[in-house]
């Protein structure tokens, strides 16, 4: 890229971070000559940062509301000085929010729990968007290949369950499996509870039901249940649970 073309654009991203028309009168001085209306500049660096702010607002609703209208609205601002908006598909606007929020925490006085509310969020959405497609039909157990793991200092399934109805999450530690359900096409969540990892243990390393079962001490009936529960759920995909 040329530099004045590359310099051109280098000074629309900072106009894009900073509204208001004292960053619109520096964009003008740093480019003398350029005659494009200025009204219409102006239209189009609102247009920008109200994408940024809508994608932000649609993917991390849980975050927004567990810090509060004030510090959503300065993380917000200070995001977008990151210059966010340079990704072709607009959802992408906020994949780097969950790092700003994390580094920008403890300055700003947020949550502990902030940080990760704000990945799992974010991880939610990549979930769903997943360019990962189950197959129609497997040979044997499979682990959905959307699956995603959080570990975390914070009950974040129980929180999000209830559309952040609590003040905050309980503290502990915990491993939240996610995954994208291959006939509804929506994001599933659940804790690793050891009947979630034993499933999944099995559909990775191809153990059949009665090996873990004279391995482990769990009865066949208990352990066939669990494998039907999650095939259920598409946490794993089952021989003749075609989908198609």
């Amino acid at each position: 890229m040329k530099p004045a073309l590359k310099h051109f654009f280098d000074s629309m991203g900072a106009y894009f971070g900073r509204p208001g028309e004292e960053s619109l009168e520096q964009l003008y001085a740093e480019h003398p000559g350029w005659d494009a209306q200025r009204g219409r500049v102006a239209v189009y660096g609102d247009f920008v940062r109200g994408h940024v702010r809508g994608v932000l607002e649609k993917i991390f609703p849980l975050v927004r509301g567990a810090v509060g209208p004030e510090a959503w609205s300065a993380l917000v601002e200070g995001y977008t000085l990151t210059r966010p908006a340079r990704h072709h598909e607009l959802n992408h606007l906020a994949e780097s929010f969950p790092a700003f929020v994390a580094d920008a925490a403890a300055s700003r006085g947020l949550a502990a729990f902030v940080p990760a509310l704000a990945r799992f969020e974010w991880t939610d959405f990549a979930v769903f968007a997943s360019e990962e497609r189950a197959p129609e039909r497997v040979e044997r157990l499979t682990a959905n290949p959307t699956l995603a793991v959080l570990e975390h200092p914070f009950q974040l399934c129980a929180y999000v369950r209830t559309k952040g109805a609590r003040a905050e999450p309980e503290a502990g530690e915990e491993l939240a499996l996610l995954w994208r359900h291959p006939e509804l096409l929506v994001t599933y969540y659940v804790e690793a509870t050891p009947s979630a990892l034993l499933v999944l243990k099995m559909a990775v390393e191809g153990l059949a039901v009665p090996e873990v079962a004279a391995a482990t001490g769990m009865p066949e009936a208990e352990l066939r249940g669990a494998v039907e529960r999650y095939s259920r759920d598409g946490l794993v995909l089952a021989p003749g649970g075609g989908h198609g």
